[in-house]
């Protein structure tokens, strides 16, 4: 008991997830990454709110300079994880499906290449109604619709200098 004691004791509390609000956003990717879970593989993007404005008055939506995620379980086939994260990706880099058919068109996101680190995506998180399923009362869930960013000179050099910063390659070596 006092070896469970000290992994409480010693490990960083819990914050929950940081999820977006219901809003409009300008975003930022720090990171994409995996991770394996007790719940299966998911896939999280890092993004930092740059603009935000509220879907309705009176709302709130999450504010420029937070941290949000955007996570999806990989590992439920049926639930379509997988191919709405793909669709982030493609939106993020202006890309077509067939340009993300194998892992390895992948890779470049995920692995020390971060190739989608720095780069911006808009994004409209709204309510989406879930109806009833086995005797489950329906709930409201965030839905995302992501929108790409053509990247201006200005913002291009922007991206280059925080990749630069972060010590990663240039964009243009990061996507090959």
């Amino acid at each position: 008991m006092t070896n469970a004691l000290t992994k409480i004791a010693t490990a960083q509390a819990a914050a929950g997830g940081r999820y977006p609000r219901f809003g409009r956003y300008l975003l930022e990717v720090e990171v994409i990454r995996t991770k394996e879970g007790f719940k299966g593989d998911s896939a999280i993007a890092e993004l930092n709110v740059r603009e935000s404005e509220p879907l309705a008055p009176g709302e709130i939506a999450s504010k420029p300079g937070e941290t949000v995620d955007y996570v999806e379980n990989l590992s439920d086939q049926t639930k379509g994880g997988g191919g709405r994260f793909k669709s982030f990706l493609m939106t993020l880099v202006g890309a077509d499906e067939h340009e993300f058919a194998n892992p390895a068109a992948l890779k470049k996101f995920f692995d020390e290449r971060q190739a989608g680190t720095h780069l911006l995506i808009r994004c409209e998180v709204f309510p989406k109604q879930l109806p009833p399923k086995d005797g489950q009362p329906g709930k409201v869930i965030s839905g995302y619709r992501w929108a790409h960013v053509e990247l201006n000179d200005e913002q291009l050099a922007q991206v280059e200098e925080a990749r630069k910063a972060s010590n990663l390659k240039s964009l243009a070596e990061a996507l090959q």
